[in-house]
């Protein structure tokens, strides 16, 4: 029997329960609705106000361009100081070689601008830069994967010829697209169209309607024909495939259509057409080139090894500030009439390039050098990049071109000025002169110690100053195993400025910004500035070599002089480090860094050389600059006169010190000096009998020396013990001689070619 009685059903139904479920349930997906449209309204207006920012910044970006100076086709101006008044005077004139020559609008024929306007932007009058649908066209196609550049106006052409932005984006052809609304606001159609005329490059190097028709017809543009204007404006579209002198066949079909288009847009007449086509059956092209092979010759214009390297920094720089590419920076300096406030000294640059010149008198070799001495400032003060005569401009320098391994001469630059500044030592700390069980793969695949002394053992523990006067290599790796050496890549990117290194080896390798045996490379350069911590507080300043630049009315555009520094390390840190090279020039027995050293003068500094003795290397500093030398050959080979880099050293630093009014490192007011005790690396107490001043913080201070330990001096002989099967006792290589470096992190490998070397020189006995 059926429990519910049917009969009794009264046809009702109550659904409160059923609506307020439903209720509920629509209830939370409101809210979830409401919090996705929260979200996204939210994430619109941020997407909006960003994209608003991004398009106003390129809006409002300088557009680099000064279509009067190009028309006046302006030589730029270098200025140095005057040493006696101070004032700045006129020093040398920044010559272009390109073969351009600028002709007024008026001096053309009037076909020619018509011959351009009619095949390559035949509403030029009528758009305000921009050709809308043009460009819809254009963007559209980008897209969709290609960029035909069809929607570009004369305008827009012109830019990008000026600017030399070739970028395949839509951030290009947005930025074009502002600078093209800019231009035509701040010039007339027909500058624009001058200019175009004079800057646009009709093949074969011929920038310019006037270079192309001498080029093409031995004549002045002005004395050209219709026919010759439109095979002049053909080329322009594309260079290479309507070359009159290579593909004449060619440049007929093209000039033909230029024709077409003219007589359509009724730029010509019927009969002017007709006569035009007639012409192009039989059109011939001369191929004129008139170049004086000696003009590059002259003396007169070999500008000195600071000019070479400013013009680098300031094609860098010009790049950078207008967002254009370098070639079109290095245009701006020849043509627009910039004004440069160079600094450097002159005296000494003469100075430097002449001892730089007459280096091998001194050595009976045939090394090459690269110098460069830095103001604390970042200031390049003078450089040179060979010890060869100068013949010519912008040549390859060793100072600031050359990617060069820094040997020792790395070691403290990081790995003992990080390991102060974290805290690991202070000046005295005793770190361990002792091999490193798996280090790196001898020759047969084999993970042996290392690395080696090149005085041939190990010393134990060791106090900083003497691991730096001993220049110790397992003592710099020991202590950069503790840092990690991923650090040190980072202040050596981030914060010191070197540009060179391998992101993929450099930050795992324990070998290479300790020893300096890098996968990548520093230039001469790159050291003079790195050091300069010593000197100022530990601070880092990028080096320059010119004051501020001008455009031709004045307005500065450039500017070095009220540079922000990074600091680099503490003020603690670094005057500790200037005590460590100060002990090291006067008293280490292990390098030729004493042959540096200045009578009268604190002088600080560290040598560095590579395997086989390929690079040598002193950088250093007096209390008024920093100056680094390398020596060596573009074809590596031994370096047998590894004295000459300390002994130039000291020349050129003693010349530019000799009328400088005598004065020390500024020390500072938060340094105790202290007497510490070379056994234990703690402060002296009575019981202590080798000794030497120390310098600490109050943060970072030892605590007083119990008098018990071993004296310094005696050796730690492990090579018995820890030493690989191709190891000898006695051996003077050093780093990573003979295999590659292992890393903290596992298996990665240096190139045996970046290895680090010795700092004995070949010809010093091994202590």
């Amino acid at each position: 029997m059926r429990k519910t009685d049917i009969s009794k059903y009264t046809g009702k139904i109550d659904v409160t329960k059923k609506s307020s479920r439903a209720s509920v349930v629509f209830s939370a997906l409101w809210k979830v609705l409401k919090t996705v449209i929260a979200v996204l309204v939210c994430a619109g207006v941020i997407v909006s106000v960003s994209v608003g920012v991004y398009v106003f910044n390129l809006a409002n970006e300088p557009t680099g361009i000064d279509l009067n100076a190009r028309s006046l086709n302006l030589s730029s101006f270098i200025y140095v100081k005057d040493p006696d008044t101070g004032e700045f005077v006129e020093y040398q004139k920044l010559y272009g070689t390109e073969n351009r020559i600028w002709v007024d609008l008026g001096d053309m024929p009037e076909y020619m601008g018509d011959a351009i306007v009619a095949i390559e932007d035949k509403r030029f009058y009528e758009h305000n830069g921009v050709d809308w649908k043009r460009t819809g066209g254009a963007v559209i196609s980008l897209l969709s994967g290609s960029d035909s550049y069809g929607g570009s106006t004369l305008t827009q052409q012109l830019i990008k010829n000026i600017t030399d932005d070739n970028e395949v984006s839509l951030t290009r052809k947005l930025r074009e697209i502002f600078r093209a609304l800019n231009i035509e606001n701040e010039y007339s159609k027909d500058d624009i169209l001058e200019a175009y005329l004079n800057v646009v490059n009709f093949g074969n190097n011929a920038q310019g309607v006037q270079a192309a028709a001498e080029l093409y017809f031995n004549k002045d543009i002005g004395d050209c024909t219709i026919c010759e204007c439109a095979a002049i404006a053909g080329i322009t579209q594309n260079p290479s495939q309507w070359n009159p002198l290579i593909y004449p066949e060619n440049n007929k079909i093209r000039r033909e259509i230029v024709l077409d288009q003219m007589y359509a847009q009724e730029k010509i007449t019927k009969e002017e057409y007709e006569e035009a086509m007639k012409e192009s059956e039989t059109l011939e092209f001369v191929d004129y080139s008139d170049h004086d092979d000696d003009e590059d010759s002259d003396e007169d214009n070999i500008q000195n090894w600071y000019i070479d390297q400013m013009y680098g920094d300031l094609v860098r720089d010009l790049a950078k500030y207008y967002d254009i590419s370098e070639e079109a920076a290095s245009d701006k300096l020849y043509t627009e009439g910039l004004k440069i406030y160079c600094a450097v000294d002159l005296e000494t640059q003469e100075m430097i390039e002449y001892e730089g010149r007459h280096m091998n008198e001194t050595f009976g070799t045939d090394l090459e050098v690269g110098m460069t001495m830095v103001d604390f400032d970042g200031r390049v003060i003078a450089t040179t990049g060979s010890s060869k005569k100068k013949d010519g401009n912008l040549l390859y320098d060793r100072a600031s071109d050359a990617v060069l391994q820094p040997g020792s001469s790395i070691k403290p630059i990081f790995t003992y000025p990080i390991a102060h500044e974290i805290g690991l030592n202070h000046y005295s700390s005793l770190v361990l002169d002792e091999p490193i069980e798996k280090y790196r793969y001898n020759d047969e695949g084999v993970l042996v110690s290392g690395p080696n002394n090149a005085y041939g053992y190990y010393n134990g523990l060791i106090p900083v100053p003497e691991a730096m006067a001993w220049s110790s290599n397992a003592a710099t790796v020991q202590t950069l195993k503790s840092i990690g050496s991923e650090t040190a890549y980072n202040q050596a990117v981030n914060v010191m400025g070197f540009e060179h290194l391998d992101p993929d080896v450099d930050p795992y390798s324990l070998g290479g910004l300790s020893l300096g045996g890098l996968s990548g490379g520093v230039t001469v350069r790159e050291m003079a500035a790195a050091i300069t911590y010593v000197g100022n507080g530990g601070l880092f300043y990028k080096p320059y070599t010119y004051y501020y630049v001008t455009d031709r009315n004045d307005t500065i555009i450039l500017d070095n002089r009220n540079n922000i520094p990074t600091e680099a390390y503490s003020p603690e840190t670094a005057y500790a480090m200037n005590r460590t090279l100060l002990y090291n020039v006067r008293t280490s027995q292990h390098s030729h860094s004493q042959n540096a050293n200045i009578y009268g003068w604190e002088i600080v500094g560290k040598t560095g050389t590579t395997d086989d003795d390929k690079d040598s290397w002193f950088v250093g500093a007096s209390p008024y600059c920093t100056l680094a030398i390398w020596t060596g050959y573009d074809q590596p080979s031994r370096v047998y006169a590894t004295s000459a880099a300390t002994s130039v050293w000291r020349t050129v630093m003693s010349r530019y010190l000799e009328d400088k009014e005598l004065k020390e490192f500024d020390k500072p007011d938060s340094i105790v000096t202290a007497t510490y005790c070379k056994g234990s690396g703690m402060l002296a107490s009575a019981g202590c009998s080798d000794t030497a001043p120390g310098y600490y913080s109050e943060k970072n201070m030892p605590e007083y020396c119990t008098g018990y330990h071993v004296a310094f001096g005696g050796r730690y002989n492990s090579t018995t013990e820890s030493k690989g099967e191709d190891e000898t006792e006695g051996e003077t290589t050093d780093e990573t001689t003979e295999t590659t470096d292992v890393s903290e992190g596992g298996e990665t490998t240096t190139p045996e070619s970046s290895e680090g070397g010795s700092d004995t020189p070949a010809d010093t006995p091994v202590e």
